[in-house]
């Protein structure tokens, strides 16, 4: 005869940090904002690449795992890392854009088009708005969620 073991299954839930939550969510946001373009190019008036769309779905794959990832320094180091090039490029994308006719998505004319790799890679003045939003976002995310701790309480130095 047999022996029935009582396993008991110990089941916990870890509370995510501000930082981790924050790069969940926006994962999740960048690879739907990645899908999305693949089905319309010139969603919301921006200019989804292949490329540009494999990028968003790169960087938000690379945000939901920083968010479940074990060590919260993780998604903090994604928060400051990625709102610095965000908003880079954002800046970057209104200062050195020139006008003309982008080749993807959004075929009007654009007084800020920035081809970063011609015919591949373009963006244009609702992207950069886009990357500044986002990378004030994470760079913000970055600097509260560095002081608070997972009880959401402050930090003491």
């Amino acid at each position: 005869m047999g022996t029935i073991m009582n396993r008991q299954s110990q089941y916990f839930v870890e509370t995510k940090t501000f930082t981790q939550k924050v790069c969940i969510y926006l994962g999740v946001f960048l690879i739907i904002a990645g899908l999305g373009g693949v089905v319309v190019p010139g969603f919301l008036g921006m200019h989804l690449s292949l490329a540009h769309n494999i990028i968003h779905l790169a960087s938000g794959a690379l945000g939901i795992w920083s968010g479940y990832a074990e060590d919260a320094k993780k998604s903090y180091v994604y928060c400051f890392s990625f709102g610095v090039l965000f908003g880079v490029l954002g800046l970057v994308g209104f200062v050195f854009g020139t006008p003309g006719f982008p080749s993807v998505g959004n075929l009007e004319s654009e007084d800020y088009l920035l081809r970063i790799i011609p015919n591949v890679l373009e963006v244009g003045a609702v992207d950069h708005f886009f990357h500044l939003s986002l990378g004030a976002i994470l760079l913000v995310s970055s600097f509260v969620g560095h002081r608070i701790d997972q009880k959401g309480q402050p930090r003491i130095p």
